[in-house]
């Protein structure tokens, strides 16, 4: 090859272009009892559970914790998701009966619907044909059941007492609903002839949990669903994250209650409890003949994981959400760190049942539990669909126990947690290694000074305003009170900017407050 010469010698480098850092993507943790078909060892972590059925193997398909992940994967197979399961304590499971009258013989054939544990899910046909006794039902009905290897309950059948016990110990399976409907004559109508259901047991103990989230180390989950009833280590765990230096870690818990009205109300006032980490789902405790569970036939934890599913696939960027919204607006189809801002009520549940019209609590019954910090999924006023009510948090008092409604939603959360990431990501790309002074910079050196921190602060400020975003208010009024309201100090002999702000914040349109006047004239 012959010689060449080049010259002059030219190096031309390539360097990233200086684009904003967005938002780290979403990530949800599952925490729950697994049974002893368990792959996973109890109590740790199994990071990125594929789809296709892999938290069956890991957890045993008829956990609690199995179940919640399918129902989360049902919406959103798209976010990353991280489990703990844990092996059950020397506890008790919940137990539930169905007792069929002395001596039932079906005199018509027919179907009675046994559901166990889920209605949309869980829910068996019997068929009944003329001439079967209590023991024929039963046997086909345990058949049935025991071959769902999904269903979180075990069926059993002795002397016209059909047993459903819950595959795993422990108090949160007591929420669990059981219901028979259909009507066989000879069977559930005629003299003599009932069907009872009845809660026997109730579930009891369960595993220690203190310490158990030790092994997610400094893993960020912006939600965690957590299905055991004890919610200590939860909340000291994400209590602590949430105003944690140097780190983004903050989350919210999603977790249930199934209770009297009374009940939840005081379960509310709980010590885990008047935290902006916390979002609850409440549900009436429902005690019927042939009823007994909550209100809506369906797991409190499934009602939790569906909504934990329903939020971070709204909060990911670019994830198709049209079908869990009701706003038609066309940027609003899309997920993105813009639907922060966007109310979660009127939210669409297509995965689960529509509650009957006598169940359930009443509008003011309603109004004291979002008062007290409890959220709702229900049935819209048509009464053919369900829809998520006011989703807030349990945050109600500051240190002080002096009312402060600052965290009250959990959009307000959403929005100002997704904020202070966008602020933080980027002051830390921008600045990774800048030298500071109170003079001037110097041009095409690593500098910075407070006129460079204040107008990339702003710049950042007017980003969260834009139709990417929508968290800030915009407008000329807004910007200027942002600009007004920063300071920015520079310490030089420890190399700080300390830098405070009021952020004017997006919130979500709740209520419309009319007077229309009624005049007979128009003239005069």
């Amino acid at each position: 090859m012959a010689s060449k010469v080049v010259q002059p010698r030219i190096n031309a480098t390539l360097t990233s272009a200086d684009l904003a850092v967005q938002n780290t993507a979403q990530r949800v943790l599952f925490v729950g009892p697994q049974v002893a078909a368990a792959s996973a060892g109890t109590g740790l972590l199994s990071e990125n559970i594929a789809n296709g059925g892999a938290e069956d193997g890991l957890y045993g398909p008829n956990s609690l914790i199995a179940g919640a992940i399918r129902a989360f994967k049902k919406i959103n197979p798209i976010v990353m998701i991280d489990g703990i399961g844990f092996d059950d304590a020397a506890g008790t499971p919940n137990v539930f009966t169905i007792t069929f009258g002395a001596s039932s013989v079906a005199t018509e054939a027919g179907i009675l619907t046994i559901v166990a544990g889920s209605e949309k899910n869980h829910s068996f046909d019997v068929p009944v044909a003329v001439g079967d006794t209590e023991d024929t039902i039963g046997a086909a009905a345990v058949t049935l059941i025991n071959a769902d290897l999904t269903c979180p309950l075990t069926a059993s059948y002795t002397t016209a007492v059909l047993s459903l016990t819950a595959d795993n110990d422990g108090a949160q399976a007591n929420d669990l609903g059981v219901e028979v409907t259909g009507t066989v004559d000879g069977v559930t109508n005629s003299p003599g002839a009932a069907i009872l259901v009845a809660n026997t047991a109730a579930g009891a103990t369960e595993p220690t949990l203190t310490g158990g989230l030790d092994v997610i180390g400094d893993r960020r989950y912006q939600g965690i669903v957590w299905i055991f009833s004890d919610l200590t280590e939860v909340m000291t765990v994400l209590n602590a994250r949430f105003n944690v230096d140097n780190k983004i870690l903050d989350g919210v818990c999603f977790h249930w209650i199934v209770d009297t009205h009374a009940n939840t109300l005081s379960t509310l006032g709980g010590s885990d409890y008047n935290s902006q980490s916390l979002v609850v789902f409440c549900d009436d405790a429902v005690s019927e003949a042939a009823y007994k569970g909550p209100a809506m036939n369906e797991a409190g934890w499934i009602k939790a994981a569906q909504f934990a599913a329903v939020r971070s696939l709204r909060l990911t960027d670019g994830a198709s959400i049209s079908q869990f919204l009701t706003s038609t607006e066309s940027l609003d189809q899309f997920g993105g760190t813009a639907l922060a801002s966007l109310p979660y009520f009127n939210t669409p549940f297509p995965n689960l049942p529509i509650n009957p019209p006598d169940r359930g609590w009443t509008d003011i019954e309603i109004e004291q539990l979002f008062d007290a910090g409890g959220s709702m999924i229900g049935t819209n006023s048509g009464g053919d669909a369900v829809i998520a009510g006011e989703v807030v948090t349990t945050y109600l008092t500051d240190a002080a126990s002096n009312p402060d409604p600052t965290w009250q939603f959990l959009n307000s959360v959403d929005v100002m947690s997704n904020a202070r990431e966008y602020f933080v990501n980027n002051w830390r790309k921008r600045f990774a290694q800048s030298r500071l002074t109170t003079g001037s910079a110097v041009r095409g050196r690593g500098m910075v000074n407070k006129p460079i921190f204040t107008a990339y602060t702003e710049q950042l400020y007017l980003n969260l305003t834009g139709p990417n975003f929508v968290l800030g208010v915009g407008g000329e009024g807004a910007i200027v009170f942002f600009k007004e309201n920063l300071t920015v100090v520079i310490t030089m002999s420890t190399g700080t900017i300390t830098t405070t702000m009021e952020f004017p914040m997006v919130v979500g349109m709740r209520e419309i407050l009319a007077t229309i006047k009624v005049v007979f004239s128009t003239e005069g």
